[in-house]
């Protein structure tokens, strides 16, 4: 039906001059919602912005907040206001805007910066925890705990908690810190003794340690020792057949710096790391030998006073043994034309009894396959011979004359 009274002068009136929303003149005027936009759009009436309607929304049906609550959540809780309009299920503008007609000072943006960094301050046992065990950077903790990568340099520093070395991050393979027990670092010790060699890289912040030989059981040996601690490198065989493995390591291994022709102090106290230390030098400088007849341990090598501390060391662990002995003078030449730099010691074991005595101790500690092998091979050969002997014995007592 139509509405000739709906004229456009009263549009405007009740719609700007009134400030009547569009369904509010409908309910007024007794008709439609479309009908009054329909003839606003025919007579060219422009419409409010929404920034707009919605202030005049706001102040018809204006919301009030007690200044109590608003006292309580703000200045005393320390609330923020987004915190405020969670809590009391209203809009941020309007917890803003009843703070501001209470006359409640708002805070500054480095007042709010600094509280917030007081309630979300990070504690040191976490940044710790991050840091340290699980060796992330600051930048990976900063991402995860939503935070800026100053922020967590700058807690850091105000814990205490100290930066890792350059050498960490400027390596192309990560290296871990040692952690093994005294027994495998007396292990370490003794095979370096032997067989490693070990120097300080030129930037004093990782130790190259590498190793030379022709057997798969020694770079299988080397693996198993330091892949762990950082990146293995294996070289091509040379043509003499010898291959060279390489590791990187950062600093925890210093212990296994000095090269000296002497067992520490702190080994010989304690017959477990003795032992660790005897079976690392022999998986580097022993063998295990026997043919029909003999059965024999023997560690051979430049170290004349390592030998001579090991064996005084074996006498007073109840061990019987000869003292070391000269194998080949300096200067000899071999066929091959090696000629030796040093005076070349011999410490050997043959006595039946001490064998099978010092393998029973001496097995546990090996960890070089093929030393291993030969160990087994001759104490099997021992128990053999043992229990024939026994055997012979007793029938020779059977035969006695009574």
């Amino acid at each position: 039906m139509p509405r000739p009274d709906i004229t456009a002068p009263l549009l405007k009136k009740l719609y700007w001059t009134e400030a009547l929303s569009q369904k509010e003149m409908a309910l007024q005027l007794h008709c439609n919602f479309t009908t009054i936009h329909k003839k606003m759009k025919r007579f060219g009436i422009s419409t409010r912005k929404q920034a707009h309607a919605v202030k005049i929304a706001m102040q018809k049906y204006i919301i009030t907040i007690p200044k109590s609550q608003l006292e309580y959540l703000y200045l005393r809780k320390k609330c923020s206001l987004p915190q405020i309009a969670k809590n009391l299920d209203r809009d941020i503008s309007i917890v803003k805007r009843e703070i501001v007609r209470n006359k409640i000072p708002l805070r500054t943006r480095s007042e709010a910066l600094r509280l917030y960094g007081q309630k979300q301050k990070i504690k040191k046992s976490v940044l710790r925890k991050l840091y340290y065990e699980y060796k992330l950077t600051q930048v990976e903790i900063a991402k995860k705990l939503g935070r800026s990568g100053s922020h967590i340099l700058r807690l850091m520093k105000e814990y205490g908690l100290p930066t890792r070395r350059p050498a960490y991050y400027h390596t192309k393979y990560q290296k871990h810190d040692f952690d093994g027990t005294p027994e495998e670092k007396a292990y370490l010790i003794g095979f370096r003794l032997g067989d490693l060699h070990v120097k300080i890289d030129p930037g004093k912040h990782t130790l190259r340690i590498d190793c030379t030989s022709t057997k798969k059981e020694q770079v299988a040996l080397f693996r198993k020792l330091f892949a762990r601690y950082g990146h293995i490198w294996i070289g091509k065989p040379r043509k003499d057949g010898n291959q060279i493995f390489v590791v990187h390591v950062n600093r925890t291994f210093d212990f296994l710096l000095p090269k000296k022709d002497a067992v520490s102090p702190w080994i010989l106290k304690n017959s477990s790391h003795f032992f660790a230390f005897v079976g690392g030098y022999t998986d580097a400088e022993g063998c295990f030998w026997t043919d029909h007849r003999q059965t024999r341990f023997i560690l051979a090598s430049y170290d004349t006073k390592i030998l001579h501390c090991i064996y005084r060391h074996f006498l007073k662990l109840g061990i019987p043994c000869n003292a070391p002995r000269l194998l080949v003078r300096k200067g000899f030449v071999k066929r091959d034309g090696l000629i030796y730099g040093n005076n070349h010691w011999s410490f050997t074991i043959s006595k039946q009894s001490t064998l099978l005595h010092l393998f029973r101790v001496l097995k546990p500690k090996l960890k070089h396959k093929k030393r291993l092998r030969d160990l087994k091979k001759v104490e099997s050969k021992l128990v053999k011979r043992w229990m024939n002997q026994n055997s012979l014995r007793r029938s020779s007592f059977r035969n006695l004359p009574v």
